[in-house]
Formats: structure tokens, sequence, C-alpha cells
């Protein structure tokens, strides 16, 4: 008997759709750091921009994205404020994080709530899930995420509708959930702030 049930939940889980499984894995880690390489290429193939830096993410909702090349600058999410801060301006502008990012799949990543899924289409080939908006008036692309089975998130590609791909590729790992105090951030003196909260 503890056979029939074993195979009858194997079976089942073959069944799993491709965004069922995709929030399988990304529920498999409480979040990770890694650094990224980042190429944005045009609709004709060409490289029109390289940068690198770190992420750092810890579900649900907090982030810190951190550019170092070409220009550094600072993102950083406690879940409720979203800071971007760019040293070379010497700004910092401050949104919610809810309506800075609720229209990107990026939350997915962040914090995988099940009505996200609702905007999107998922397909899936191997470790590569492509995400498409389900709204016809969206003016997103398409997202493709590279997650292995155990929840490492090796990159991302997002693909604007005119055709240019942003590609972003992960290396150094960690999938131990980073510590609390990365997510929040201090506004340096001496510069300007541009709240756009309201």
């Amino acid at each position: 008997m503890k056979k029939l049930a074993l195979l009858f939940l194997a079976s089942f889980s073959v069944w799993a759709t491709p965004q069922q499984e995709l929030s399988e894995r990304l529920q498999k880690t409480d979040g990770f750091s890694a650094d990224f390489a980042q190429q944005v290429i045009s609709p004709e193939g060409d490289v029109v921009m390289e940068g690198q830096g770190d992420v750092e993410i810890a579900r649900p909702s907090l982030f810190r994205w951190t550019t170092t090349l070409p220009d550094e600058n600072v993102l950083v999410s406690d879940g409720e404020t979203l800071w971007y801060y760019s040293p070379f301006i010497e700004q910092v502008s401050i949104y919610w994080q809810e309506q800075a990012t609720e229209q990107t799949p990026f939350v997915l990543l962040t914090r995988n709530r099940a009505s996200d899924w609702d905007n999107y289409n998922v397909s899936q080939q191997g470790d590569l899930f492509t995400l498409t908006p389900t709204a016809l008036d969206s003016n997103q692309g398409q997202f493709k995420l590279e997650i292995d089975a155990k929840g490492a998130v090796k990159g991302f590609r997002v693909i604007e509708q005119d055709g240019q791909t942003s590609q972003f590729s992960f290396t150094n790992i960690d999938l131990n959930k980073p510590n609390a105090d990365r997510f929040t951030f201090a506004i340096p003196q001496g510069v300007e702030v541009d709240d756009q909260r309201n």
C-alpha cells in the first residue's frame, strides 16, 4: 500500500505545471546573495552596455542591488520602502516598494506571492522558465529566469517589446539568507532627497 501511495505522489509531482515548479524552486531558499554581470543587447544583437555588481535577496520582499560598473548605484528595499541612491549625482530617490515593483516580474524573486503569478503565463525548458505577461495592454516583454532544482538562481533576462534584452548572470552564489541589516539604508549627509511616496 505504501508503494502505491508513493507511486501516486511521484506521478502527481510529474504533472506539476511550470508555474508550480518555478514557485516550488523559489521556495527552496529564504534568500541568497551573488555577484552579477549584466549585458544590454540591442534588437540587432549588439552589446550596448555592460555592467557588474552584487545582489542580496531575503524573502519576503527584501533586496539590495548594488551596481559597481559602469556607474555606482544602490537599490535597497526593507519590504516597504525602496531607496535608489546614485553617488554620482548625489541623490537618493525614495518610493513605496509596492508601487515601484508591482508591475515587474522581479517581485517573483523577492516575494513569490500566489497572486503575482496571475499576471504571467509560465513555460519551462529544463532550468529555464519563461514568463509572459497575461495582460494584453502590458508594456512588459518576456522575463526568462534560470533557476536550478536546488533553488539557486543562475540569472535572468528581460526581453523588452522592442527586442532589446537585459541579461544578468549570477556567480559566487550563496544560498544563505543575508542578514537583515543589509536591507536598511542610511541617507548620506549632503545628498539631495527626492521622496516620491504619496
